[in-house]
């Protein structure tokens, strides 16, 4: 006998595929959509992966190829001491 849990993921599984209309945006719509949405003077500037995922509800893995479909490129804050955080740009323009 399933428990609850698995009962309740299976009935909203069967409900999504029932009505494609109520299906959740791609990623690559959701990260225009989401960016789109920004006022324009929080635009221009690096992004942390970090803000995407959590802006995104998604894992990096995920992102980093919609990203670089769209034009984002990926780059490295070189210092001396030690980490070199990553941040994605978006495209100019």
């Amino acid at each position: 006998m399933p428990s609850a849990y698995v009962s309740r993921l299976s009935r909203e599984l069967q409900e999504e595929s029932r009505d494609p209309q109520q299906s959740p945006l791609g990623l690559r719509q959701r990260l225009t959509n989401w960016y789109d949405g920004l006022p324009e003077i929080s635009r221009v500037r690096p992004f942390a992966m970090m803000e995407l995922e959590r802006a995104l509800n998604t894992q990096g893995k995920y992102l980093s190829p919609v990203l670089l479909s769209l034009g984002w490129e990926r780059k490295r804050k070189w210092t001396g001491a030690g980490q070199y955080p990553r941040f994605w740009v978006p495209p100019a323009g």
